[in-house]
């Protein structure tokens, strides 16, 4: 037995309500419509069968005080288990109460199968938890198909008593199997009819559950048809089968548990993996790829631009006088302005491009479906926007110090706080190599041309773009050398 009608957020369009606790007015009107009609309709169904409780035997009474007595005992003995797999279910919910509704349903008259049905629903409310108009609904298809289970049984004149003939045994048989599935279709039916108009998204195939919750419901019905036959010779059956049912209860509610812990396992080591992953290929100071991280992507997006006939523009990158940084105002003054340049990156990147750093003050840039004079504008870009940045941060005495970029204007800080700039050189593949290492190789010797000549400059292998140049370094400025 299922219960798989959704929770659903109150509709925008609907102001009315009942009932603040009544929440089957925020569906929209068609639902309500097919919910109410189905109630409805069931409702009469059980009123108009009840007068037949006068005709009924003193077996069957029997046989309905111990199916009502089993349903009592077993559903207040598995509540806890219950409630927690009905917690930890995110789509329709299967337990084991068929095997009583279903039994009911071929061994016992009309009147006393809706009884049982609706005593095992007043029975499981406190488990359910469940918005009320669901619970109401969910309950009235279980009567509905235990209902038509019963007259298809009835319809068909066979006895589930013992026959000792093989025909009549085949064809008991072949009754209670499609007994079974009538019993399953309805609800079924009825079920997604309803998911179908709350949510037109909805999905025939959503309201069936699992294929291991079909397994148990198919088990619940084939156990449900044997206690039926038991319960036409002996009226005692289901009191000696509610021990059995509570243990599969049991292995259920530890199985489901056991499910959620690996499934959490499994959620944590990937979330653990995926971090560890990025871990190893990215440089925590900055935020872009390291060494790794930078040669596995980098590779990778040559290749598949070199396959499809695309160039690809390699940016060199170099961080001017960083070793001065250091030296003034200390490694954490150093650390901040690294950071702050792998922000610039990621933010002037396109989302296919490649950034990492390649070691102290140097980055490498790869440009996917890019020619020289786009990548060299990029450059250009980069180049600017860390000259004009401003980095706050901590001297070597936990002063706090504003570094600047060499392009912004002189303040009454003084001008040696303008300290940052960078050098770029610019490559493309294939014009200056077949693969990344040529390019790159190419784009750094363009690099060491911006740093001879004065740096803040963008140069391009081979070609002297006659870029903007600052005024002169400082007399006091060491001799011009790759780390610097």
């Amino acid at each position: 037995m299922k219960n798989s009608l959704p929770d659903h957020e109150p509709s925008a369009t609907v102001t009315w309500r009942l009932s603040r606790n009544w929440d089957l007015w925020s569906l929209r009107r068609t639902a309500i419509a097919y919910i109410l009609s189905v109630e409805l309709a069931v409702a009469i169904a059980a009123i108009w069968l009840l007068p037949t409780l006068g005709s009924t035997t003193t077996t069957e009474w029997f046989r309905f005080a111990a199916l009502v007595l089993a349903v009592t005992v077993h559903l207040t003995i598995v509540r806890r288990a219950e409630e927690s797999r009905r917690d930890e279910s995110a789509g329709p919910y299967f337990d084991l109460t068929s095997v009583w509704t279903f039994a009911a349903a071929i061994v016992l008259p009309a009147a006393m199968a809706v009884l049982v049905a609706v005593w095992l629903r007043i029975v499981l409310w406190p488990i359910a938890r469940r918005q009320p108009y669901r619970f109401v609904f969910t309950s009235a298809h279980i009567v509905a198909s235990t209902v038509l289970a019963n007259a298809a049984v009835h319809l068909s004149g066979l006895s589930l008593a013992a026959s000792g003939q093989f025909l009549m045994d085949l064809a008991l048989l072949s009754m209670l199997v499609v007994v079974a599935a009538l019993y399953w279709f309805v609800q079924v039916l009825l079920m997604t009819v309803a998911l179908k108009i709350v949510n037109p998204q909805t999905r025939f195939v959503d309201s069936l559950g699992s294929r291991n919750d079909n397994m148990l419901e198919m088990t619940t019905l084939g156990v449900g048809a044997m206690l039926g036959m038991l319960v036409a010779t002996h009226w005692v059956a289901p009191l000696l089968l509610a021990v059995p049912v509570i243990l599969v209860n049991a292995l259920l509610h530890r199985a489901s548990e056991r499910q959620a812990h690996l499934e959490r396992l499994v959620a944590e080591q990937h979330k653990a993996h995926l971090q560890l992953t990025k871990d190893a290929h990215t440089d925590y100071r900055t935020g872009l790829f390291n060494t790794n991280g930078f040669s596995e992507h980098a590779n990778r997006l040559t290749e598949r631009c070199r396959h499809a006939g695309q160039p690809v523009a390699v940016l060199a990158i170099d961080l001017d006088h960083f070793k001065r940084i250091n030296d003034t105002w200390g490694h954490p003054a150093g650390n901040a302005v690294l950071a702050e340049v792998g922000r610039i990156l990621r933010e002037k990147l396109r989302p296919g491009d490649v950034a990492g750093r390649d070691g102290g003050e140097e980055f490498v840039v790869v440009l996917a479906d890019t020619g020289l004079t786009q990548g060299t504008a990029i450059a250009e870009r980069v180049r600017e926007a860390i000259a004009e940045m401003s980095v706050v941060t901590t001297d070597k005495h936990r002063n706090t110090v504003t570094l600047r970029g060499r392009n912004l204007p002189l303040t009454e800080d003084g001008p040696e706080v303008r300290a940052i700039s960078a050098s770029i050189g610019v490559a493309v593949v294939p014009d200056n190599g077949d693969c990344l290492m040529a390019a790159h190789h190419s784009a750094d010797a363009a690099l060491y041309t911006a740093k001879e000549n004065g740096r803040n400059q963008v140069r391009v292998a081979g070609i002297d773009l006659h870029p903007r140049r600052l005024p002169a370094p400082r007399v006091d400025e060491p001799e011009v050398t790759r780390s610097a």
